[in-house]
């Protein structure tokens, strides 16, 4: 059964500026052409952040390893997509915004 978002709410798509295999920036690409609200998490604003904005996605920068921008990229976003390139970082962000999805009630992660 398919599910959809809550009516207006953003979905979080972290990575979406992403270089590497770019499905961040491509499912970003995907939801917006469907209708869908978009929060894209980006690491810096850049030209790559500004072709996500042009094509309607709501830029929030920050870094999955900062507890303060997770609270602020999360909030208000029931859905999260997420996605990262695997690195030395890699559990900590994932533990980051898992505990911060669960403090902010997502539904879906």
């Amino acid at each position: 059964m398919a599910v959809k978002p809550a009516q207006g709410s953003p979905i979080l798509v972290t990575g979406a500026a992403g270089d590497i295999g770019a499905i961040g920036r491509h499912l970003t690409e995907m939801l917006l052409a469907k209708g869908h609200r978009v929060r894209a998490l980006v690491r810096r604003e850049d030209e790559r952040a500004e072709a996500l904005r042009v094509l309607g996605a709501e830029i929030v920068q920050g870094d999955l390893t900062d507890l303060a921008s997770m609270h602020r990229a999360i909030e208000g976003c029931p859905r999260i997509y997420f996605g990262m390139s695997v690195s030395a970082a890699y559990l900590e962000a994932t533990v980051n915004v898992a505990a911060v999805a669960r403090h902010h009630g997502v539904e879906a992660f």
